[in-house]
C-alpha cells in the first residue's frame, strides 16, 4: 500500500489522524521537522505533504532527486530557491486542515483511478512461457512463433518478447523474415550478463510500445556455444520482471538448453508436418516424464500441402491428440503480417492462433 508522509503542526489532524486517513493509502503524520530525514529513509513515502515552513530543504530534495516516482506538496514557494524538481507541486496554501483534507482526498482518488485502469489491463493476463518446437525442418515453426507473439501483442495489448534460440552460421530466419538486421542480438547479454536488466535492454530489438521486442540469437554457433543453462535461467528470470508474454522460438534438437528451455516454459506447442514419420517420432518422446511441462499441445501445419496422412490417424500414432490444424493456402489466398509498420515475409496465421488462444491456451 502507498504512503503519504504529512508534515504538519495541525493539532486537529494529529490528535485525530484516523479521520483523515483514506481507505487505499497508509498516512504517516510528523510535527517535528528534524524528524523528516528518519520518517523518508524509514517509510519511503510516494507522497509528502508538507504544511509548514522549513529551515532545511536539503533532506526533502535529495530524497525528491532519488525518488522520482514521489511526489511532494509544497506551498512556500518563496522558501525554494533550488532547481525545481518534477516531482514537487506547489500549492498557494496548505495550513489549514481544509487544504490538507482536498490534497489527501485528490491523492486517494488519483490512486484509485491508476488502479482501476491497471487492473482492466492486465489482471486477465497470466504471465506465460510458450515454447515452440518442431519435430523436422520446414514446419513452419518461426512463422508460428511470430504469430502467436503477435497475436498476444493486440489481443491483450500486453508486453510480448519473441526469443529466437535457432543458433547457426547464417542470418536466423526470423531477421530474414522480417527483413532487418540481426542487430542487436543475445551476444550482447551473453558477454556483459553482469549489467543485468540492462543488459537485456541492449540486447532486444525494441520498436515501441505497439510492437513485439525481438531477441535474436548470436551471428555464429560459436558466440552461441556461450549459452549456458545457468545464462538462459538468469535470461529468463529477467525477462520474467518485463514481459506478460515470453514466447521461445526453439530449433530442432534436443540438446541440454533445448530441454532446459522446456522445462522453463508453461506451455509446449509441438509442430509436425503430416507424415507418418513425424508421428513415430512424436511418439517415442515422453515429453512430461522428461521435461515435467503440464500443457502440451500437438499442432499440425501443412505448408506444402502434403496431407499423406489424416488428423486422426497422426494422433493415433503419435499418441498426442491433434489440437490445431493449419492447412496450405495458395499464393493468392495469402496475407502476410507486419512489423514496424512494414511488410515482412511471414504468412499470417492469426484466424489458427485465434481458434487456439480461445480453445486450448488459458489467457
Amino acid at each position: 500500500m502507498k504512503i503519504i508522509l504529512l508534515i504538519t503542526e495541525n493539532s486537529e489532524i494529529t490528535e485525530n489522524i484516523t479521520r483523515y486517513k483514506p481507505q487505499n493509502l497508509d498516512l504517516v503524520v510528523i510535527r517535528n521537522e528534524k524528524y523528516i530525514k528518519h520518517y523518508l529513509e524509514e517509510y519511503l513515502p510516494d507522497y509528502v505533504i508538507v504544511s509548514i515552513p522549513l529551515k532545511n530543504l536539503n533532506d526533502l530534495n535529495e530524497y525528491a532527486f532519488k525518488n522520482t516516482h514521489s511526489t511532494i506538496f509544497f506551498s512556500n514557494l518563496e522558501q525554494y530557491n533550488e532547481k525545481i524538481l518534477p516531482n514537487f507541486i506547489f500549492t498557494e496554501k496548505i495550513n489549514l486542515k481544509k487544504d490538507i483534507k482536498e490534497i489527501i482526498e485528490a491523492i486517494s482518488t488519483t490512486e484509485e483511478e491508476t488502479n482501476k485502469e491497471h487492473e482492466k489491463k492486465f489482471k486477465f493476463v497470466n504471465q506465460q512461457i510458450l515454447s515452440v518446437i518442431g519435430l523436422k525442418g520446414g514446419t513452419g515453426r518461426t512463422t508460428f512463433s511470430y504469430n502467436l507473439a503477435y497475436f498476444l501483442k493486440n489481443k491483450f495489448d500486453a508486453k510480448v518478447i519473441l526469443l529466437d534460440l535457432n543458433l547457426s552460421e547464417n542470418p536466423s530466419d526470423l531477421s530474414s523474415y522480417l527483413r532487418i538486421r540481426q542487430i542487436p542480438n543475445l551476444n550482447y547479454y551473453i558477454e556483459n550478463i553482469s549489467e543485468g536488466k540492462e543488459a537485456l535492454r541492449k540486447s532486444v530489438v525494441s520498436t515501441g510500445k505497439k510492437e513485439i521486442d525481438i531477441l535474436f540469437p548470436p551471428l555464429s554457433v560459436i558466440q552461441g556455444s556461450k549459452l549456458s543453462i545457468d545464462v538462459l535461467n538468469k535470461l529468463i528470470d529477467i525477462m520474467k520482471g518485463f514481459y506478460n508474454f515470453i514466447v521461445i522460438d526453439l530449433p530442432s534438437n534436443f540438446s541440454n538448453l533445448f530441454q532446459e528451455a522446456i522445462s522453463l516454459s508453461d506451455t509446449l506447442l509441438i509442430l509436425s508436418v503430416p507424415l507418418k514419420s513425424c508421428a513415430l517420432k512424436l511418439s517415442k518422446i515422453r515429453f512430461k516424464n522428461s521435461f515435467k511441462v503440464q500443457n502440451i499441445i500437438s499442432i499440425l501445419n501443412d505448408p506444402y500441402g502434403y496431407a499423406p496422412i489424416s488428423r486422426n490417424d497422426f494422433s493415433d500414432i503419435s499418441g498426442h491428440p491433434v489440437l490445431l490444424e493449419i492447412h496450405s493456402m495458395e499464393h493468392h489466398e495469402r496475407n502476410y503480417l507486419d512489423f514496424n509498420g512494414k511488410d515482412t515475409d511471414l504468412i499470417s496465421m492469426q484466424s489458427e492462433i485465434k481458434q487456439l488462444i480461445n480453445n486450448h491456451l488459458m489467457i
